[in-house]
Order: structure tokens, then C-alpha cells, then sequence
């Protein structure tokens, strides 16, 4: 059984060049027309995308404009665009504008210090926004548990979005995840390939994340084990665990995105999951790519 419906498509790509394994860059608009349009037929109802990601909003108004179809959109505020309106209200009419879209699906803090800052002194106009339509949810991106747990007990939010992949997983993030979810709260995960470390040559890895490498080996073994790819394990385990509503998911091509939404045919056992649930790293500031450089 497929489970596209239950993807978000990252649009970081469209914007700029990211990720420690992307060796193509940023797509041409015909390739994004592609993407999308693939997307739209597979199931995929909702692209996430941000006020820092480069010209990104305006390639997804562009195919919203040519295309016709209209995508579900998440953006997020971040207040080192300063190009950006400081007025909350003035910089979402802007964003919808570019998108071209009529409401946001959620606008979301980029960061939790962002979060902290700026939160209360948005709130009432993130209020009036809701109330007139223009935002359905409001969230923030997280990247600890700390951060996680404060945001889930502030109560402020209907949305947060998380790390969580094969070790950044269940045993690291789970009881959280049930708290917000006992709270109400939509919860979106990204990095689920750990930004292309899963399919990386240890040999090759930088002597930072050699640590890593017993991890790496186990999930290798459980792969072999399970008859799934890597890339089958990783975005099963992401979409079928408990808790989790959406699964963010970005791609430079188009036959990406095809792998991806044809990996999602495979079902994993209870006792799988488990097992990756059961693997627990303990140097989990290497779970979080900013602390990958020397």
C-alpha cells in the first residue's frame, strides 16, 4: 500500500543548492515542473518551504501560476531575511503573494530562537490571521528535546516539526512525541535520510562522525536482514511510526522523488521497528548535521 498521501515535499532544493550528498545542485525550472507534477499525481498534497530558501517561493508561485493545480503550502519565518517585512502581518499577505496560494497550510518559526523571540509578540496577529483564513496552523522547528519539551508545554502551537530518522528515532524522541500528540499537536519529521548519511561509504566518512560507524553497521545488517534498501527502511520507518503525521521528504530530481514514493510500498512488522527503536546512540549532537564540521 502506498503512503505518498502521508508526504510533505521539501522545496529547499528549489531555492539553493543543499545537502551533504547533493552533487546536482539546484533544478531547472522544467525538472521542478516535473517534481511537482509527480507529486500532484502520487498523492503528495503539501510542499514545505521557507523565507530563507532562496528563490523558492517564487518557482512554487510560478508552477502554482503556469500549472493551475495549487499545492498545500507550509513557509516559515526567519528574522534574518530582513528583506522581509518586520510587520507579521504584511510579511505573510507577501508570502501568499509569491506562493500563490490563498491560505497557508501553517507558518512556522524556522527555529526555536526564533520561537522564543518573536512568539508572544506575534501571537495576537497570528490570531486575526487564523481568523480571517489566511493561516490554518501556526508551528515551529525544533531540534532537541529540550526545545520540544518547551514547546509542547507552552502550548502556542499546532504544529511542530522534528529530526527523527533510523537513529535519530524512536528511543530518542518517542515519549515527547506522544506528549504532543496527547496535546493535540501535528507532528511533522524531516531528515529522515539524516541529510544523506545513510547512504555514505563509512570508509568515507569525516574522522568527526567515525562514531557513528557501529550504528551505521547495524542498520546495514537490518537492511540486509529485512530485504529493504536503505532508502525503503529509512522512509518506512519514518512513515509507519506511531505518533507521526507527516514525513518531509525533499529531492533534487524527479526520479528521486519516484524512488521514494516507490519505496513506500514495503511494510515493516511490529518487531522490526522495534529493532531499530532498540538502537540507541549516545553522542546524539552528531545527530544534528550543524555539528558536523571540524
Amino acid at each position: 500500500m502506498k503512503r505518498a498521501d502521508k508526504l510533505i515535499l521539501g522545496t529547499v532544493q528549489f531555492g539553493l543548492p543543499y545537502g551533504i550528498n547533493n552533487r546536482s545542485g539546484m533544478p531547472d525550472f522544467d525538472e521542478v515542473s516535473s517534481i511537482l507534477t509527480l507529486a500532484q499525481t502520487s498523492g503528495i498534497s503539501l510542499l514545505d518551504t521557507a523565507e530563507a530558501y532562496g528563490v523558492s517561493h517564487e518557482v512554487i508561485g510560478r508552477y502554482h501560476r503556469e500549472q493551475g493545480h495549487r499545492f498545500e503550502v507550509i513557509t516559515k519565518f526567519d528574522h534574518r531575511q530582513l528583506l522581509v517585512a518586520d510587520n507579521i502581518t504584511e510579511r505573510i499577505d507577501a508570502d501568499i503573494r509569491a506562493l500563490e496560494v490563498h491560505q497557508l497550510y501553517a507558518y512556522m518559526f524556522h527555529s526555536f530562537s526564533d520561537y522564543l523571540a518573536y512568539g508572544s509578540k506575534f501571537e495576537d496577529q497570528f490570531k486575526a490571521l487564523q481568523q480571517v483564513g489566511k493561516i490554518n496552523k501556526i508551528g515551529v522547528s525544533v531540534y532537541t528535546n529540550e526545545e520540544l519539551e518547551q514547546v509542547i508545554n507552552d502550548n502556542k502551537v499546532q504544529l511542530v516539526q522534528l529530526p527523527f530518522n533510523l537513529l535519530d528515532n524512536y528511543s530518542q524522541r518517542g515519549k515527547l512525541i506522544e506528549k504532543a500528540k496527547e496535546k493535540g499537536m501535528e507532528v511533522h519529521t524531516r531528515s529522515v535520510f539524516l541529510q544523506g548519511l545513510f547512504f555514505m561509504e563509512t570508509a568515507t566518512l569525516p574522522k568527526k562522525l567515525e562514531v557513528l560507524i557501529p550504528y551505521l553497521q547495524d542498520l546495514k545488517k537490518i537492511s540486509v536482514m529485512s530485504h529493504l534498501s536503505m532508502q525503503a527502511l529509512a522512509l518506512n520507518y519514518a512513515v509507519q511510526s506511531r505518533g507521526i503525521d507527516k514525513v518531509l521528504v525533499g529531492t533534487e530530481k524527479k526520479d528521486q522523488l519516484a524512488e521514494n514514493i516507490a519505496a513506500l510500498e514495503k511494510e515493516m512488522s511490529p518487531s522490526l521497528l522495534n529493532e531499530i527503536d532498540a538502537i540507541l546512540v549516545e553522542a546524539t549532537e552528531l545527530l544534528n548535521p550543524v555539528n558536523w564540521k571540524a
